[in-house]
């Protein structure tokens, strides 16, 4: 079955929702040390997203409006899921 979405970046929140409770249970299931690095990793690649983000707004084009920058926003969104998931994640667990 074919799903449409009106845009990537819908695409993306429904994959984050879709998959947060499989992460969760992965991620629990982790060691400490094994979960901070998830957590670290998923900081890098959120920050990088968002990097990228920032640029294309230094450059004068407002990504959040325009089509061509959809995927950037989409794979932003589902990087800041998963950094925030991994986050709550550690902090239930007290580290």
């Amino acid at each position: 079955m074919a799903v449409e979405f009106e845009s990537l970046q819908e695409a993306a929140q429904e994959l984050a929702e879709d998959t947060e409770k499989h992460d969760r249970q992965g991620l629990a299931a982790l060691s400490d040390g094994h979960l901070r690095e998830q957590c670290d990793a998923r900081d890098e690649l959120a920050d990088y997203l968002e990097t990228l983000w920032e640029n294309i707004k230094k450059s004068g084009a407002d990504p959040a409006i325009h089509p061509r920058f959809e995927g950037l926003s989409g794979l932003l969104d589902l990087a800041r899921h998963l950094r925030e998931t991994a986050a709550d994640v550690l902090d239930q667990r007290g580290n």
